[in-house]
C-alpha cells in the first residue's frame, strides 16, 4: 500500500491538519486507522507506537503479527508502527 499526495491531501483537509511536516511524513493517525481496517480489526484498547516515519509514496505493508499486534512494515523490513491491541470481548 502507498499513501500519495492527493489522498494525504484530502485527509489533512478533512482533520483540518495544517503541520507542514505532513509534505513529506504521512500522517501516523492514518496509517494506524487503515491498519485496522485492513485488518478488519476491532479492539477496545490499542497501544500504538510509532517506530519510524513513513515517507509518502513509500511501499508499506500490513502484517499481523500474532492476534494481538499488527506491524506497518517497508520494502526493507523496517518497522514503520506497531498497534497492540486490547480486542473486544
Amino acid at each position: 500500500m502507498k499513501f500519495n499526495e492527493i489522498w494525504i491531501n484530502e485527509y489533512l483537509a478533512l482533520v483540518n491538519d495544517d503541520n507542514p511536516i505532513h509534505n513529506e511524513i504521512v500522517p501516523g493517525q492514518l496509517v494506524s486507522q487503515m491498519m485496522l481496517m485492513a485488518m478488519s480489526l476491532e479492539a477496545n484498547q490499542c497501544q500504538i507506537n510509532y517506530v519510524k516515519p513513513i515517507l509518502i509514496n513509500e511501499n508499506i505493508k500490513f502484517i499481523e503479527e500474532h492476534e494481538q499486534e499488527i506491524i506497518a512494515i517497508n520494502d526493507d523490513g523496517e518497522i514503520k508502527i506497531k498497534i497492540s491491541l486490547s480486542t473486544k470481548k
